[in-house]
């Protein structure tokens, strides 16, 4: 009986302080420091399995598996989101916004909204996963399945641009007024996790959030082809470039690297 009792007191006890624990601001800025990890570190690199045969389904290959590893990224990001806004709910108007509520708004740059819950459902639609056959598609296109000069001496897979002198690689035949470079990143990991933010956080690719929510809300697998539509914006090419990703969504070394046929 002692025992039982013994269990009970120390049980009562860890509630109570877990309780208080989730009361403090010490918890909110433990969360953003978790997310600040999590969205901003470097990311490790991945290698290239030779084992494979062709160097196009190597490259299929090492995209897919780091876009997995960025979709675990956004998921566990995700979890964020409703305790942050929760304890934001919980202060007054005039307290200052929640850190890893501040941490999650910059990194996805959302706009001031009207409300929380608003807030909510903007950090739900952009904090997500991507399929893993439209990241390396979109890789390859861009980048020449590796080969291009921006992907070779700067790990930049998806074309990002940068804006000001000496930002990046300058681009060849580029007008002496133009300020326009192609980003330089540190590695592959990195250029990936820039393609995904800017997905989840441009305005021009709102359509594509907006799609990938309703298809998460009602269950549904997420496919890439689903999403096609709302990547008009990501090339002056628009719908033929469009057609290019879906001719190589079909490709073998796309579907190889994701274990299937891919629509």
């Amino acid at each position: 009986m002692m025992r039982h009792a013994g269990l009970a007191t120390v049980l009562a006890t860890a509630t109570l302080v877990y309780t208080a624990l989730v009361s403090e601001p010490d918890l909110a800025r433990f969360d953003a420091s978790e997310l600040k990890g999590l969205l901003e570190s470097p990311r490790p690199a991945l290698a290239v399995d030779l084992a494979l045969p062709d160097h196009r389904r190597q490259f299929a290959d090492l995209i897919v598996r780091y876009a997995k590893a960025e979709n675990a990224r956004m998921t566990a990001a995700a979890v964020f989101i409703s305790p942050a806004i929760a304890r934001q709910k919980a202060q007054r108007d005039e307290s200052p916004i929640d850190p890893a509520l501040q941490v999650l708004v910059d990194y996805f740059d959302v706009p001031a909204l009207e409300s929380l819950d608003a807030l909510e459902r903007t950090l739900v639609a952009r904090v997500a996963p991507l399929p893993p056959e439209l990241v390396a598609a979109q890789a390859a296109i861009e980048s020449a399945w590796g080969e291009s000069r921006f992907a070779t001496e700067g790990f930049n897979l998806f074309g990002h641009q940068c804006y000001s002198s000496g930002c990046g690689i300058k681009p060849q035949g580029r007008t002496a007024a133009s300020q326009i470079e192609v980003r330089r990143f540190d590695s592959i990991g990195d250029s990936v996790a820039a393609y995904y933010q800017n997905l989840n956080s441009h305005n021009a690719y709102r359509r594509l959030r907006q799609i990938r929510y309703e298809l998460l809300s009602q269950n549904q697998s997420l496919e890439a082809h689903a999403l096609l539509p709302g990547l008009s914006a990501y090339s002056e090419e628009g719908d033929a470039y469009l057609r290019s990703l879906r001719q190589l969504l079909r490709s073998e070394y796309v579907a190889a690297a994701t274990g299937g046929n891919t629509p």
